[in-house]
């Protein structure tokens, strides 16, 4: 499923990260990715809220990425870093990757810290 693999690659994530937040394994995402293999319904429903996408989208069934609610969600966060965006959009490439790199770097501590407080 090409779009699994594209949605993945465009935020970054392997398939060990992505197989971590939805809880399932890499092994069933290479499958998916790879094979096409079919997708359970409760991980579609995982891959689409993860993702922001419509399951048809997911699937193939449709072109249109985002339904209603994705698209509500989108224009409340345009509204609301509306500044933060147009920030972002002026900077080169190279610190736009930086910018996403941070990201995902303060992300992950985040989550690291979360994953040993439920451990605690």
């Amino acid at each position: 499923m090409g779009r699994l693999k594209d949605l993945r690659s465009n935020r970054g994530l392997t398939q060990e990260r992505l197989a971590e937040e939805i809880g399932t394994s890499q092994q069933t995402i290479s499958r998916i990715e790879a094979k096409g293999d079919l997708i359970p319904v409760d991980l579609l429903v995982k891959l689409s809220r993860y993702y922001n996408v419509s399951v048809d989208y997911l699937l193939g069934l449709s072109e249109e990425k985002y339904n209603q609610a994705s698209r509500d969600r989108m224009s409340e966060y345009m509204e609301k870093y509306d500044e933060e965006f147009a920030k972002y959009d002026a900077l080169t490439p190279e610190y736009q990757e930086i910018v996403k790199s941070v990201i995902r770097t303060i992300s992950d501590i985040q989550e690291k810290q979360a994953k040993r407080n439920r451990e605690m």
